[in-house]
């Protein structure tokens, strides 16, 4: 089994838009996976379960990932300036009755460890995960195509030369 990098129709939408139109769905993603991350990194920190956490993460991984095998090292820095900016910009705003990225609570003995530390967990998780990711050879990337897999379409036309026309029979035989 072999394969190559993918070209014109075998990438994906976002893959084959213009460098700006990449760069900006790169701002964008790492907008909204700030978003959801932030709501969703405290999911069973309060049972020291920080399943939420787990996933906030994934996502952010698997965006990034996106972000730089859409628009290179660069659509990377741009995804973590925007989730960054974004989670953070949530960490710190005022709100009138609780906080979304609650940071440390008082009394250790009477909170659950990842209750506490969650938000911390969270906020400096998602750079360090990311900048990993920047350092990360470039080949991790690549999206490719089985060159061995036969295209559908192939496969289809080859049938459907192998089945005689309606109407038409086969001449065969000795006297053909």
């Amino acid at each position: 089994m072999t394969s190559s990098p993918a070209s014109g129709r075998d990438l994906p939408w976002s893959h084959r838009q213009s460098y700006p139109i990449r760069m900006t769905l790169s701002l964008l993603a790492g907008a909204a996976v700030g978003v959801i991350g932030t709501l969703a990194h405290r999911l069973g920190a309060s049972h020291n379960m920080p399943y939420g956490l787990v996933v906030a993460l994934l996502i952010i991984v698997l965006s990034a990932w996106c972000a730089r095998s859409r628009a290179g090292a660069l659509g990377l820095g741009v995804h973590v300036a925007a989730s960054s900016m974004v989670a953070w910009g949530l960490a710190v705003a005022p709100r009138g009755s609780g906080a979304l990225t609650p940071v440390g609570f008082g009394d250790p003995s009477t909170i659950p460890f990842w209750s506490e530390h969650v938000g911390l967990v969270w906020l400096y998780g998602m750079i360090v995960v990311q900048v990993v990711m920047l350092f990360l050879p470039r080949r991790m990337f690549l999206i490719t195509v089985d060159d061995d897999a036969e295209p559908a379409a192939t496969h289809r036309d080859r049938q459907s030369a192998d089945i005689p026309a309606a109407g038409k029979h086969r001449k065969g035989g000795a006297g053909a």
